[in-house]
């Protein structure tokens, strides 16, 4: 395999090939470009560019060569000696050296080397693939622009803004002239009658306001009064109606009746005395529901109310019945009358 190969193969893995006694090729990364004469379009790419004073073995292509040959290194660098000295050779003789996918070398006059990249191989791995494409030019149409025209279209265009602010300053206007008219036309025929009301005409200096005393007219109305007559009810009498009313009231109201049985029979099994009239009723009417044949006997010396179980003839009778009462736990004495 050619030298130029392996040194091709390293320039897309590494930014500088440095060959011994040669020289250095040095890549920069360089974006998408459009030439402007020929329209073409080019990927983003590695610009090449060679620097004869990186001269020092780094052995980077010794080392590539070495493996790619499977040979030794000392014999990887003979290699590469014999190369450099075919190119200097060239440059010699020819002036000019070709490195295949690299570019061209070149010895001027002066004898200054100069280089000339292939733009043809991109060394950029992300643009594999993508080629320099050339695109029609994009024709744009210059519009003259014509001054007196433009003049003339600004000029209408104020004429016509002046006309709508006139119609709407009119439309203002011929209202308030045409009330002002009417009111003052009005306010002549009425005449001073309705002198205080606003004056809505502004081409006239508001007359003073006036001031007019009202008159009121207060009507005369006749009462008439009617004699009445007020009886007066002497005071004995309204008294006296008051006295038969409390009567009347008082009878009205029951008083609460006591039974008074008249004694017949003359001894008396007692259940109770009582200083009230009330409390004598009350165990009269308990001892009525037990089946008693209860009654009240009247009242002692004391003023006690006194209440019997019941009366009998003969002292043998109630004691007999007396015996039975305090059996079943009620107190009871025996009372004869």
């Amino acid at each position: 395999m050619k030298m130029e190969t392996y040194i091709s193969d390293l320039l897309y893995r590494h930014d500088c090939v440095i060959i011994p006694g040669l020289g250095g090729i040095i890549t920069n990364y360089r974006s998408a470009q459009i030439h402007p004469v020929s329209h073409t379009i080019r990927p983003p790419s590695k610009s090449i560019r060679f620097n004869v004073n990186l001269q020092e073995d780094d052995g980077l292509l010794a080392n590539y060569v070495s493996s790619c040959e499977s040979i030794s290194f000392a014999s990887a660098q003979s290699k590469i000696e014999r190369f450099v000295f075919s190119i200097q050779n060239d440059l010699e003789h020819k002036k000019e050296a070709r490195l295949p996918k690299i570019g061209v070398l070149s010895v001027d006059i002066n004898g200054i080397l100069s280089f000339e990249p292939d733009l043809k191989v991109n060394y950029l791995p992300d643009a594999f693939g993508l080629e320099a494409i050339q695109s029609p030019a994009i024709l744009r149409k210059s519009k003259g622009i014509d001054v007196s025209k433009q003049i003339y279209q600004g000029a209408k265009n104020i004429q016509a803004q002046k006309t709508s602010f006139n119609w709407k300053v009119a439309a203002v206007l011929i209202p308030l002239i045409g009330l002002s008219t009417y009111v003052s036309f009005q306010q002549e025929a009425i005449g001073d009658k309705y002198a205080n009301y606003a004056y809505l005409n502004p081409f006239k200096e508001k007359p003073a306001s006036v001031y007019v005393p009202r008159t009121i007219e207060v009507k005369e109305k006749t009462i008439e009064l009617k004699e009445t007559k007020i009886t007066t009810t002497p005071k004995t009498v309204v008294e006296t109606v008051k006295a038969n009313t409390e009567v009347k009231a008082k009878k009205t109201i029951p008083a609460p009746s006591v039974k008074t049985t008249l004694v017949s029979k003359p001894f008396h099994l007692v259940a109770g005395c009582f200083s009230s009239e009330q409390n004598a009723t009350k165990l009269l009417a308990q001892l009525k529901t037990e089946g008693f044949d209860a009654s009240v006997i009247g009242e002692n010396a004391n003023g006690l109310f006194r209440v019997a179980f019941q009366s009998y003839v003969s002292r043998e009778l109630a004691v007999s019945e007396m015996k039975k009462l305090k059996d079943s736990g009620k107190s009871t004495w025996l009372l004869k009358k």
